[in-house]
């Protein structure tokens, strides 16, 4: 499995960022995680990065937050968003059609999924396990990604080491995927991290 993210076979996964569920996240971490998932979202959109929505149970955690789908808006296309009730998002056929929707190769092996969003140590860690299991590798990114209380978020960081997903930030995602200085893209990019 490659570990390398290439825009071409890369995929965001942005999970269950909710208006009720989002609440529930501490103070000090709710709005610096949104803004890095913000910054994901466009820096997908600037890249060209396809990007996949989920919504855990909607009807009792409400919808995705204004600020996340106004980003989201931007898109020519709207990213597809997977309603689900598992924890496991792979468990859900709607999202690996979703999945394999957005990218040719994301199916399989040489994709990989960049997984963030709430809550950590619940769906983003099922999720990512599942998705390693099908040879496909896994960013996670810690600082777009939280749960209610800190010690769970450090519990999946070890979760999710174990099951073979890759945990780093936010802008190592966007330089990776950007690959060099010197571009439009990059002049684009560095506004979206200062």
């Amino acid at each position: 499995m490659n570990s390398r993210l290439h825009r071409g076979s890369t995929t965001l996964v942005v999970m269950d960022v909710q208006e009720r569920l989002v609440a529930a996240m501490p103070d000090g971490t709710r709005g610096a995680t949104i803004d890095n998932i913000i910054r994901l979202v466009q820096g997908c959109r600037v890249l060209g990065i396809p990007v996949v929505i989920t919504e855990q149970y909607p009807t009792g955690l409400g919808r995705t937050v204004e600020p996340l789908s106004q980003a989201l808006n931007e898109f020519a296309v709207q990213p597809p968003l997977v309603s689900k009730v598992d924890f496991d998002a792979c468990a859900d056929p709607a999202f690996i059609e979703a999945l394999a929707g957005v990218s040719e190769s994301s199916a399989g092996q040489g994709h990989s999924v960049v997984l963030c969003g709430m809550e950590t140590h619940i769906c983003v860690y099922q999720t990512a396990r599942a998705l390693v299991e099908r040879d496909i590798a896994v960013h996670v990114p810690m600082d777009a990604s939280c749960c209610r209380r800190e010690c769970c978020h450090q519990a999946a960081a070890g979760l999710l080491r174990n099951a073979g997903a890759l945990l780093s930030c936010t802008e190592t995602v966007l330089f990776e995927c950007l690959g060099r200085a010197g571009t439009q893209e990059f002049k684009e990019i560095s506004k979206l991290v200062r």
